[in-house]
């Protein structure tokens, strides 16, 4: 009995992704038939894939009931395609329309609470009551009300609901990232990653924790989720962590913060990135450059971090024998870049994302076919296109919840009722303004996909922030990077809970390390709001300027949080690296010079830069110091 629902999952999945690959190379199909075919694919996988309730003790009751909302799901969206227009001109339901619309919200609440948990759902019904009990609410929250059949119009028959923007998104280009991560997963490039984080990072300080920083950036640009890539990468550098000699709670704080960066990296990056640009109406080479600066500082300052924990704590380099060369780690798989050249060759020429991800495709299959090292044969293709089908479920179905939540919002003009609100705390303040917005993403962020939370943030908070005068895209990366930010952020934050799960340590003393781990992160948003040219918004001057600045910044903040530089550090001297890192990121010159000064001197004083330069040791001969030096190295700290 269990094999039928893994069949339909393969069926369904499969046909999925080839009618995806087919309309990026032939054209995509008219709006609402392409969005109603995925939705429709999408959700029969979901349904069989995410199998929650009685199939333990009646596997035939629970595959009749899904074999039944499946039907009715087919029906709903066959009516559709086959009335949206004439619904399009007359936005009328009778009581056929009425049905089938309610029955899709239901359906939709019940796939969406089995793919993502409860919270969502609760936040989609809790919108839909808004917009209905509308005259009945308190103070500014009221307005006029919308009966059920005007909600359905809006969430169920048009582009504004359910069909709108994020799952057009889905429809037309996210999966097709997603299937060239299935299939680069599937030609062994994995591995080949892996090894080439490997083979740079693994003989430095600290090796195997840099190992992951590096290796989880480069598979989450594949994978598209956090917690998804903390699964699968934090399975083995999560181990390797804990028997170089970090405790469980670091190691599994340091997979989750590095892992959350893969999705924000150019110029493979999440379904956000593609959202973005049709809110924005910029290309999505435009979206890739502004996120290109930040995703960097996002890793170096958790590599800065990871080294100073290395040194501080004498934590050794991974042993030369299970460090592969990068020469023979190049040469046995260089051509697994040359699909991402072609990729970013084609995004920087300005291509459509379509175009640009359907003949990387077909350069990746030709050269998996012709590869004598993992050949992708039938059965590795099949793979691929179940997976990546798989894959888009948690994607593509809360981008649809999302949009019964973005279609009765405009409805009600909460937006402005937000702005209103986020002007009164704030008191016109753009600082005071940017915190608030930052904590209602975080918490607002909490239990959500990221995906989701940017969305419903970005249409709530977005327009006040330009307003005030930050500019659109640093605006939506802003909110993308806190809405982000849940997932490492306690007491709710999944990707670090997984990494707790594999390290085997307390969740919330992992998250409290995470947190300080990724201490960069909270502080970034801040600077490229205040700072455009950190996202490459300005003159060249500027931007040089600027990223010299936040370079300085960021070092001076990793060694306030870490507490060590060349030794440790006393709590007053963290302090005052704290400090000049903030005064080295305020968007104005003189505390700028204030900060650098400041942070000039405390690396001249605690660096002992002028004697480990230019004196020679006075007790010891250089030999006996190198010797020792390297008997330090070797020194292995037992937790």
């Amino acid at each position: 009995m269990d094999r039928i629902p893994t069949m339909i999952v393969a069926i369904f999945g499969t046909l999925l992704s080839i009618i995806s690959i087919y309309t990026a190379f032939f054209g995509t199909l008219e709006t609402m038939i392409q969005r109603c075919t995925h939705l429709t694919l999408i959700s029969i996988v979901s349904l069989f894939a995410y199998r929650y309730g009685i199939r333990k003790k009646h596997p035939g009751i629970e595959l009749s009931i899904n074999g039944a909302i499946a039907v009715v799901f087919i029906i709903s969206n066959i009516w559709l395609v086959l009335h949206w227009r004439e619904l399009y001109i007359s936005p009328y339901l009778d009581s056929t329309g009425i049905f089938l619309g309610t029955a899709t919200v239901i359906i939709l609440l019940e796939i969406t609470r089995r793919v993502t948990g409860i919270f969502l759902p609760l936040v989609i019904l809790v919108s839909m009551a808004y917009t209905y009990f509308g005259p009945y609410m308190p103070g500014f929250l009221s307005h006029r009300g919308y009966g059920m059949e005007r909600i359905l119009v809006q969430v169920y028959t048009g582009t504004e609901g359910i069909y709108g923007i994020p799952l057009g998104v889905c429809a037309s280009v996210v999966i097709l990232f997603i299937l060239f991560g299935t299939f680069l997963d599937q030609g062994g490039a994995s591995k080949f990653l892996l090894d080439l984080a490997f083979s740079v990072a693994g003989k430095r300080v600290g090796g195997s924790a840099k190992v992951s920083v590096l290796g989880s950036g480069f598979m989450g640009m594949l994978s598209g989720s956090a917690a998804a890539n903390v699964a699968t990468t934090g399975a083995i550098t999560i181990p390797l962590m804990k028997k170089s000699g970090f405790p469980p709670h670091v190691a599994g704080a340091i997979e989750p913060v590095a892992s959350s960066g893969g999705y924000k990296t150019p110029p493979i990056m999440g379904a956000v990135a593609f959202v973005m640009m049709e809110l924005l109406g910029v290309t999505y080479f435009d979206v890739c450059i502004a996120a290109a600066v930040p995703a960097f500082f996002h890793f170096l300052g958790l590599y800065l971090m990871v080294d100073l924990y290395a040194r501080q704590n004498n934590l050794r380099p991974l042993p030369d024998k299970e460090i592969p060369t990068f020469t023979q780690v190049f040469r046995n798989g260089y051509f697994y870049l040359i699909p991402i050249v072609i990729l970013t060759t084609l995004i920087v020429l300005q291509y459509s994302p379509s175009f640009a991800i359907a003949y990387t495709l077909l350069s990746l299959w030709i050269i998996g076919v012709i590869s004598k090292r993992d050949r992708l044969n039938w059965t590795k293709v099949y793979r691929a296109l179940r997976d990546g089908a798989v894959r888009m479920v948690i994607i593509s179905i809360p981008c649809a919840g999302a949009g019964i939540v973005l279609g009765v919002l405009s409805l009600t003009g909460v937006a402005m009722k937000m702005s209103d609100l986020i002007t009164y705390l704030s008191g016109g303040s753009l600082f005071l303004t940017l915190v608030w917005v930052m904590f209602f993403c975080i918490v607002l962020g909490m239990g959500l996909p990221p995906i989701v939370s940017y969305i419903m943030l970005a249409a709530l908070l977005a327009p006040q922030m330009i307003t005030m005068g930050v500019t659109p895209m640093a605006a939506h990366l802003f909110i993308f990077y806190y809405a982000a930010l849940s997932l490492i952020t306690p007491p709710i934050c999944v990707a670090t809970f997984t990494g707790a799960a594999i390290a085997e340590s307390p969740p919330m003393k992992t998250g409290i390390e995470a947190v300080r781990f990724g201490l960069v992160l909270y502080t970034l948003p801040f600077l490229f709001a205040y700072q455009p040219a950190l996202i490459l918004d300005g003159s060249i001057l500027r931007i040089m300027y600027t990223l010299c600045i936040a370079f300085l910044g960021i070092f001076s903040l990793a060694i306030g949080a870490q507490g060590y530089f060349r030794h440790s550090i006393t709590w007053k001297l963290r302090l005052l690296f704290v400090i000049s890192s903030l005064l080295l990121f305020w968007p104005h010159p003189v505390p700028t010079g204030m900060g650098f000064a400041l942070f000039a001197g405390l690396i001249l004083r605690e660096g002992n830069l002028f004697r480990s330069v230019f004196q020679k040791p006075k007790d010891r001969s250089f030999a006996e110091s190198e010797s020792l030096e390297r008997d330090s190295r070797d020194t292995r700290i037992e937790f």
